[in-house]
């Protein structure tokens, strides 16, 4: 019998090891940098400005924590009505000191968990025509090429939870509570991969997209409003929301379809994420006695609430300002409640 050569085994000795060592850094490629707020001694590494499209506003910055096994994971996505913010949202303390965002970050690093933010396309101004699905599917992506790149960020791809402010918050309830999202048969490996996470963290949240059925019937029944009062505010935000610049563009069935399918009260069911809500910054009034209080209603979170108990979806909720409404008697923090979540 012929013996194998022994250049062939130091050949195989040589690839071998040449795969060991590539899977050693597992963030080889990516460029670190400072993080934009101190991290106080945590051994975590920062890298910015990491494309998942290639859109003009389609890139993520990620906080990592030096590990040797794969960590979990927060994806932060900012507020602004679809129409303003940046990721750099998170770099600083918000709303006049009551949301600490680098104080929560290292907490998270501390406790193995990753974190990232992320920015998306925006609504036009003027003119748009495809509404906030542009904007929400792109958070939906970003979700997707992390996973798809995992081992690259040593992340767990199965420990991952969405948060956000306002828009954000709107759009993470939204991915977690559709069904399962993932083409598999798409050429695109991205696309592929699952849009099912751990937790969701919605802070000012608007509890449904479906604001003529939603907001007249359930979230704002107590002030008796009218879709006509409604659309006498909002006329300039649903013609962005839905993507439509006209009566008869609003009234079609392809916007009936479109409603329904932002409408995250009736998305929620059973098997989806436990959720985490807050929405206690501004007081229990009118509607539209003052800017931003329609979108940031305590009512919105009493009423993802309300939806939460009656399919079984556990939730830790707080609303109300002057006075409170409601809560949680847990009084946990949104950072201990994805420590809780990730852990599980």
């Amino acid at each position: 019998m012929m013996k194998t050569p022994l250049i062939f085994f130091a050949f195989l000795v040589f690839i071998t090891s040449c795969e060991k060592d590539d899977s050693i850094d597992k963030t080889s490629d990516l460029i670190f940098s400072e993080s934009p707020f101190p991290l106080n001694g945590i051994a975590a590494k920062f890298s910015k400005d990491i494309s998942y499209d290639n859109k003009q506003r389609t890139q993520f910055d990620i906080w990592l924590p030096d590990a040797t096994t794969p960590t979990g994971l927060v994806i932060y996505t900012h507020g602004g009505g679809f129409t303003s913010g940046d990721k750099d949202y998170v770099y600083a303390t918000q709303q006049g000191g009551a949301w600490d965002f680098p104080s929560d970050i290292r907490f998270l690093l501390q406790n193995n968990i990753a974190f990232a933010t992320i920015r998306y396309t925006l609504l036009s101004p003027t003119g748009e025509k495809e509404g906030i699905k542009k904007s929400m599917s792109d958070v939906r992506r970003a979700l997707q090429y992390i996973r798809h790149k995992a081992s690259d960020f040593n992340i767990d791809k199965n420990k991952i939870i969405l948060a956000g402010n306002s828009a954000g918050a709107g759009t993470s309830l939204w991915i977690a509570f559709n069904n399962e999202l993932a083409d598999v048969q798409n050429t695109d490996p991205v696309l592929r991969e699952s849009s099912r996470v751990r937790g969701v963290v919605a802070r000012e949240a608007q509890s449904s997209y479906n604001i003529e059925d939603r907001w007249v019937n359930d979230v704002f029944v107590d002030y008796n409003l009218t879709w006509t009062e409604i659309l006498a505010n909002e006329a300039g935000n649903i013609s962005k929301i839905y993507g439509v610049s006209s009566t008869a563009e609003y009234e079609s069935a392809a916007i009936d379809v479109y409603r329904a399918e932002v409408d995250m009260l009736s998305l929620m069911t059973a098997d989806d994420p436990a959720i985490w809500v807050d929405n206690t910054l501004r007081d229990v009034v009118h509607p539209y006695s003052a800017p931003e209080i329609s979108t940031h209603h305590a009512f919105h979170a009493r009423e993802l609430k309300q939806r939460a108990d009656a399919v079984g979806v556990e939730n830790i909720t707080y609303y109300g300002k002057n006075p409170i409404l409601y809560s949680h008697p847990s009084n946990e923090s949104w950072t201990q409640f994805c420590k809780r979540m990730i852990s599980l």
